[in-house]
């Protein structure tokens, strides 16, 4: 039992009825018929010639008779409950019993290990059998699984806005929703695992996504979840997620592998995130870090202290009674030296950028580039031989800035905010 290539002056678009030529050269005709609207597998519509009635037996699948397949669909012919042959090739087909199975796979690598594992059971001339029937099996993306995730416990990371690096991490706990889509990847182990069962007495083999929907959601959201949590191996922060929905993706088709692909055929084909936020107690632990972190930038300080006093001068001007008080009080302020500290700390935070950027390599790890010009990784260089420079001993602290009385000697930990310098 197998199938012929049908020719082709009746190959061409699959149509919901057979056209003119395909009736005068089968007697029965075999197609898929509509499966839009989340079906997954349908037993295929048998067609008869006109005049002919309903040729046959139902259950027996006439040698000569047509046999359609579509794009991504996979025909499986089972007999007595089990698949004897399948195509996952587009085209128009003669079925003929006294052929071996086609086995035709196409690139799908389920249906391609079936067939190596037929037996010679399968070869020509067999006896008639008591069912023959023809299914299609869905290969195509089905869309519009919805998930909402519930708390997901995500590791926030800070970027250093001086380096561009993750600098601070903090648990956070998401909420987030949006859609993922499926798509059967063995239409073999599908068919096995699910598709059976659907073709008892009736024979009709139905399965659409809400038979399956309940038990994959269930699995896919606790997936999902998961994978959103791995995403923090990236040290990126939460707003940044919806940017990596190829990588969940894969993350969550990994987590399912095998209590999907390997036990069901099925696979995650597209996670789209609607919606990701943190929760306000997540939220105001983030803006506190950030708030605090900009207090150890010289600058940042430099740039609140100058605010906090232009503020200050703009509320004594507009209040004509307190007017003289309020500048006599920043005079006071500034004697004490708060109006020359603005200008130091923002000395303090220039000098920091520039040795957080003198201590990025020019390229690469251990690389020194030469007065020659030539860049190296040894301690003599390769163009001119000169020896490599000795390390400069900092004369001030990369963090906040600080500046220290003995540069030849500095401290093991910076004496304005610890940082450990080596």
């Amino acid at each position: 039992m197998g199938l012929i290539a049908a020719a082709a002056s009746v190959l061409g678009a699959a149509g919901a009825a057979v056209n003119t030529t395909a009736e005068s050269m089968w007697v029965d005709y075999f197609e898929s018929g509509d499966m839009s609207g989340g079906v997954l597998m349908k037993r295929g519509e048998r067609i008869s010639k006109k005049g002919a009635g309903k040729h046959g037996d139902q259950n027996i699948i006439t040698s000569g008779s047509g046999i359609d397949v579509q794009e991504n669909q996979c025909m499986i012919l089972v007999e007595n409950g089990r698949i004897v042959d399948f195509c996952a090739v587009p085209g128009r087909y003669t079925f003929d019993a006294s052929k071996a199975p086609s086995l035709m796979s196409g690139e799908n690598k389920g249906l391609k290990a079936l067939a190596s594992q037929f037996s010679q059971s399968f070869l020509a001339g067999g006896s008639r059998t008591n069912t023959q029937r023809v299914y299609y099996i869905n290969l195509g993306e089905i869309q519009g699984f919805k998930w909402g995730s519930g708390n997901i416990v995500f590791d926030h990371w800070e970027t250093d806005m001086n380096t561009g690096k993750p600098c601070w991490h903090i648990a956070t706990t998401l909420m987030g929703n949006g859609m993922y889509s499926i798509q059967i990847t063995d239409p073999a182990k599908f068919f096995a695992v699910i598709g059976a069962q659907k073709t008892g007495s009736d024979g009709n083999g139905l399965i659409t996504r809400a038979d399956i929907e309940p038990q994959i959601k269930t699995e896919a959201i606790a997936a999902i979840r998961q994978g959103v949590g791995q995403l923090s191996k990236l040290h990126i922060g939460y707003t940044e997620i919806a940017a990596n929905e190829a990588k969940l993706t894969e993350d969550v088709d990994q987590i399912l592998d095998k209590s999907w692909s390997e036990a069901r055929g099925i696979s995650i084909f597209r996670i789209a995130i609607g919606m990701m936020d943190a929760d306000d107690a997540s939220k105001q632990k983030i803006e506190k870090y950030q708030e605090t972190k900009g207090y150890t930038d010289p600058s940042m300080l430099g740039a609140y202290m100058g605010m906090g006093q232009t503020q200050a001068m703009q509320a004594a001007g507009a209040n004509a009674n307190g007017a003289v008080n309020g500048f006599a009080g920043m005079a006071m302020m500034n004697g004490m030296g708060g109006g020359t500290n603005i200008s130091g700390l923002m000395q303090q935070g220039q000098a920091a950028r520039e040795a957080s950027q003198a201590q990025q390599p020019q390229q690469g790890g251990n690389t020194w580039t030469c007065s020659c010009g030539a860049v190296n990784t040894g301690n003599f260089c390769t163009n001119c031989g000169a020896k490599r420079p000795a390390v400069q001993k900092k004369a001030f602290c990369p963090n906040c800035g600080y500046q220290f009385q003995d540069a030849a000697n500095p401290p093991k930990f910076c004496p304005n905010c610890g940082t450990k310098l080596g």
